[in-house]
């Protein structure tokens, strides 16, 4: 079985490196050849015969494997390797990079969407969010100072208390399914998975495979219950927010910070529009056999 292996370029770093990752999956029965998702030959790598595709990394590895796959048919296998594993964790997907090739025998594929969010700045694809309001204010800021690891998690949250606790909100105009949302809302996250962010879980019921995304939004006069929650620990129950399960959304966008996945883009200096929905090609992504068996229910 022809493999393409998907690294980043610290292969190595807290585990196997390229070549140890190359004879891991040569003792698995694969034919493995290897790329860093940030090298020059990535595309090049994408586009070469192979009949299993293997994103080895955090949340951003596999973003950008599963956002450039040029053919959707070939099966890709996650190995996370990040610090919060957002897109691992929505698809039951744990071990290390061992246990995931011994068990890829065993391992059933599932259908996965590829959200789209157009404006200002093009067309760019994404996995687990696109986000606006105090959250993804908080991480633009954490991103901008160049935190990361376990820090980034534990300072992104601290820095979104904050901001909460500060008064903050931002007014939104938004299109839901051609129904208008209209507020001021602490945080709006148009979700494809369960997590997103910090390793917070907003949408518990999202399935990425259903052609649906979950509208997560937290008006402002909620502010209480939000810190409440935000000061209860992992164990809290979940947050005062309201889910929409939708197709498209449109939403008015200021200028404010704005996160598409793992990214923000930097204000336009006008109002623009931000259209958000999902492609119609899914991926295919290999989980273990009970996670892969059907996904949440929604009502729609």
């Amino acid at each position: 079985m022809r493999t393409l292996l998907l690294h980043s370029s610290s292969a190595g770093d807290g585990g196997p490196s390229r070549d140890g990752l190359l004879e891991i999956f040569r003792q698995a029965g694969c034919e493995p050849f290897s790329c860093a998702v940030n090298g020059t030959d990535f595309s090049d790598a994408l586009c070469r015969p192979a009949d299993l595709v293997v994103a080895v990394g955090g949340d951003g590895t596999v973003t950008r494997v599963l956002t450039h796959l040029p053919d959707r048919s070939i099966p890709v296998a996650i190995v996370p390797q990040g610090t919060a594993n957002n897109i691992a964790d929505a698809l039951g997907i744990a071990g290390d990079p061992a246990e995931i090739a011994a068990a890829l025998g065993n391992m059933v594929p599932r259908p996965f969407d590829i959200g789209f969010a157009k404006g200002p700045w093009g067309h760019h694809r994404f996995i687990e969010a696109v986000g606006l309001g105090l959250l993804a204010r908080a991480m633009a800021e954490v991103d901008e100072a160049g935190v990361s690891g376990e820090e980034q998690i534990r300072t992104s949250r601290e820095t979104f208390r904050r901001k909460v606790a500060g008064g903050g909100s931002e007014h939104l105009e938004a299109i839901v399914d051609g129904r208008p949302l209209e507020g001021d809302f602490l945080l709006f996250e148009v979700m494809n998975i369960g997590q997103t962010g910090p390793d917070l879980t907003l949408a518990p019921d999202a399935d990425p495979g259903d052609g649906f995304l979950d509208v997560v939004h937290i008006p402002a006069d909620r502010r209480a219950e939000m810190l409440e929650w935000l000061d209860g620990g992992p164990d809290a129950a979940m947050p005062p927010l309201d889910v929409i399960r939708a197709r498209e959304v449109e939403i008015v966008w200021a200028g404010k910070s704005l996160r598409l996945g793992d990214n923000f883009s930097p204000a336009p200096g006008a109002v623009g529009r931000v259209s958000i929905g999902v492609e119609p090609e899914q991926v295919r992504i290999l989980v273990p056999p009970r996670t892969g068996q059907g996904g949440g229910s929604h009502e729609r």
